[in-house]
Parts: C-alpha cells; sequence; structure tokens
C-alpha cells in the first residue's frame, strides 16, 4: 500500500512538474529565448562576408547582358571585388529585382536585403495568421523563431519571400474565391508564375493546383512560365539560350555544391546524392549519386498524398504540397525548410482547436529546438532539420504515429474553408 501510494505520489508530482513547464509565463520566455537564439548568428555575419548575398547582388550588375546567368562572370567580378564566391543559380527576372540594391556599396546592399527578407518573413507570417486561425502574434514570433528561416535571411538567401509568395497562393486559393473570381483565379497562378524564379518553388504550386482541378490557375501559371521566360530573354540581354546557359552553370558547380553543403541536406534526393558508386564526375544537379532513388521514395510518398490533397481545406493541401516538394526537391539544403513554416502552423492550428493537449505542446516545442540546431549537421554530417522534413507530410495527415485527435484533421479546416 504503501509503495503505491509513493508511486501515485512520484506520477502525480511528475505530472505536475510537466504542467508547470507549459505556463503562458514560461512559454513566452521560452519563445523569446528561441528568438534569440535563432538571430544570434547575425554577429557573425558582416564578417562572412554576408554569405550568399553576393550572387545577386552580382548578378544585378550583370543585368541586360548575357552574362546574368554564366557561371565564370558572376564569380571572377566577386573574386575581383573581394566578395564570397557564390554563383547565380537564379532566372534573370530575379537578378533584375536585386538592380535597386546594387546601387548601394555592398555592405549597405547585403544589410538591406537582410531587412527586406526579414520583413517578407514577418508580412508571411501576418497573411498567414488568420488563414490558419492563428494569433498574429503568435505565427509572427514562431516565424521568427524558425531556424531555417533566419538561417535563410542571414545567409543572404530569399526563401521568405518565396514563403510570402506561397502564402499569397494560398490565400488566392482558398475558400469559393477561386472559383467565383477570375481575379483570385488569376493571382493565384500569376504567383505560381513568379516561384518559378527557383522551379523547384513553384512545383507545389502548380501540382496542387492540378491535383485540383484549377484549369484557369493552371493556364495563368503556365502564361507566366512563358513571360518569366521572355522577360529572361531581356534581362539576359536578348539571349535566346540563357536557359541552357544557366543549366551549364549549374552542371559545373553541383559537385562542388554538394560537397561544401551535402551536411544541410534536408531532402532525400540531396540525402541520397551524398552517396556516390563511383568516381565525382559533373552529373546533371540532382541526379549524383544515389539521388534517383531519394526521387522514388519522395515520389511514392506524394502519390500516397493525392486523393488527400484533393479533399483537404487548401491552408492545410498547401502546407502537404510545400511539405512533399522539400522532401524531393533536389539539392535542397537547410534554409530552404523556411517552406516547412505552414506545416508548422497546421499543427499549431490543430493544437488549439484541440485545446492544445500535452503531446502537441511537445510536437511544436520539439520540433522547434530541431529548428535551432540546423548548424549540428556541420559537426555531425547531417542536419537534424531533416528529421522534421522527413516526417511533415506523416504529422499533416495524422498518420499512426500522429494519429489526429479530436476529429479527422484532414477534413477539418483550420481557417477560412476549401476550395
Amino acid at each position: 500500500m504503501k509503495s503505491e501510494r509513493r508511486l501515485s505520489m512520484d506520477t502525480g508530482g511528475r505530472r505536475q512538474f510537466v504542467r508547470g513547464l507549459w505556463t503562458e509565463r514560461r512559454i513566452r520566455v521560452w519563445g523569446i529565448a528561441a528568438l534569440v537564439l535563432a538571430w544570434l548568428p547575425v554577429i557573425g555575419v558582416p564578417g562572412r562576408g554576408f554569405l550568399d548575398v553576393s550572387a545577386f547582388y552580382i548578378a544585378a550588375q550583370f543585368a541586360f547582358t548575357p552574362d546574368v546567368v554564366r557561371l565564370d562572370p558572376i564569380v571572377l567580378a566577386q573574386h575581383a571585388a573581394g566578395l564570397p564566391l557564390s554563383p547565380y543559380h537564379y532566372t534573370p527576372l530575379f537578378a533584375l529585382i536585386y538592380v535597386p540594391l546594387s546601387w548601394f556599396p555592398f555592405p549597405v546592399a547585403a544589410a538591406l536585403n537582410i531587412v527586406l527578407m526579414t520583413a517578407a518573413l514577418v508580412l508571411a507570417a501576418v497573411l498567414a495568421a488568420p488563414l490558419f486561425g492563428l494569433r498574429t502574434r503568435l505565427a509572427v514570433v514562431g516565424a521568427l523563431s524558425w531556424g531555417p528561416a533566419s538561417a535563410s535571411v542571414l545567409g543572404g538567401q530569399n526563401v521568405t519571400f518565396a514563403l510570402l509568395l506561397v502564402v499569397i497562393f494560398a490565400r488566392a486559393m482558398t475558400s469559393d474565391a477561386v472559383r467565383r473570381s477570375p481575379r483570385a483565379a488569376l493571382v493565384a497562378g500569376l504567383v505560381t508564375g513568379i516561384l518559378a524564379y527557383k522551379p523547384q518553388f513553384a512545383a507545389p504550386a502548380l501540382g496542387l493546383s492540378i491535383v485540383r482541378g484549377r484549369a484557369l490557375v493552371i493556364g495563368v501559371s503556365l502564361v507566366a512560365f512563358v513571360g518569366q521566360y521572355l522577360v529572361g530573354v531581356v534581362v539576359a540581354g536578348g539571349n535566346l539560350s540563357w536557359p541552357l546557359d544557366l543549366l551549364d552553370s549549374l552542371i559545373r558547380y553541383s559537385a562542388v555544391d554538394l560537397a561544401t553543403n551535402g551536411w544541410s541536406a534536408i531532402s532525400l534526393p540531396a540525402l541520397f546524392a551524398r552517396i556516390q558508386l563511383g568516381p565525382e564526375s559533373q552529373a546533371v544537379p540532382g541526379l549524383q549519386g544515389l539521388a534517383p532513388l531519394g526521387y522514388v521514395l519522395g515520389a511514392a510518398i506524394a502519390v500516397a498524398c493525392i486523393r488527400p490533397l484533393r479533399r483537404m481545406p487548401v491552408p492545410r493541401g498547401v502546407a502537404l504540397a510545400y511539405s512533399l516538394g522539400l522532401l524531393v526537391m533536389p539539392e535542397a539544403w537547410v534554409y530552404n525548410a523556411t517552406l516547412l513554416l505552414p506545416a508548422i502552423a497546421v499543427v499549431a492550428a490543430d493544437a488549439a482547436r484541440r485545446g492544445w493537449p500535452a503531446e502537441d505542446r511537445w510536437l511544436l516545442a520539439v520540433t522547434m529546438g530541431i529548428g535551432l540546431t540546423w548548424p549540428v549537421g556541420a559537426v555531425i554530417g547531417v542536419t537534424p532539420v531533416l528529421v522534421p522534413v522527413v516526417l511533415a507530410p506523416a504529422v499533416i495527415l495524422g498518420w499512426h504515429p500522429f494519429r489526429a485527435r479530436g476529429g479527422d484533421a484532414r477534413t477539418q479546416a483550420p481557417a477560412m474553408g476549401a476550395a
């Protein structure tokens, strides 16, 4: 009897301790601590030459010339200016966006890029909050505390801009707007076309439109893709074959990129590409090593998700589509996991709907904690962020052991309804 009473007291004490961890005050303190940790690397960014932003800064200076997407001229210009060597692997149109920044000295332009990309992250969170049924403050703090998002901003990348476009796409596709209003379909299609500045960013949006049978959105997207090419011809100084030059740049740099950044791989193809069966060669980007096996596994998961993608509410569908996109994205590095934020928003919305049970709180806390550990991959050889990326589709769909509680999360909308 005494042992049973002692066991009951011990169990009750542990439960009381766990509940104490989740008081509103402590959650607020943890949120602030996570935010500080996520942005602490800003201290070392100037000392590292502001990292990848030099690619966009120099490419903008080559706007309206054929060299805008060519490897050698950009790398030579970076070397001459004493900037980090970072090839430009985007469409010519995207270089045009950076032209105004190229008018400033490089340190000023790099600092402005950090400000603008942070603003894009915050605006994406503000626009996404009502879409997913979250409080705006929670959405903003969560976005700012996600390690890969801060890595994108501080690393001179632009995935937060892509995230903003994804949220605009989701809002345009949500509810009956895309059916009743051609304007909403035009917005969704145009945004999909803009996302093609990096084709793997546009693929999930286009795929979702196809699965859900949104013919007008698909049509506008295809027109926008053609427009992206035609504007690219102008920005590339009339070079009609700029896609081939871009592909050549990718092929020549892909082996170096994989060797340098392979530890930060978050997709199955990028992870398997590190497994080489023979001597390294300049293979087609995304097809090195056992990368094709990664595509096969990712495709199998994607096929299993087609039916749910047709039925689930649009916000959840966008989150699932981009989770799958990350899973099969070629050469996806840790900063691309910024696009996992819609999936995290879905988990938070489900938790709020179910009254924030302990298992949901722990799931979110562990996920956000893993996001802060992304640099550990440079030491252990693989980034821990790979784990939530791989598990995200299962979490969104409520597959075992993430089976939804309190109702079927696949059919209950966290926000505005389904299109």
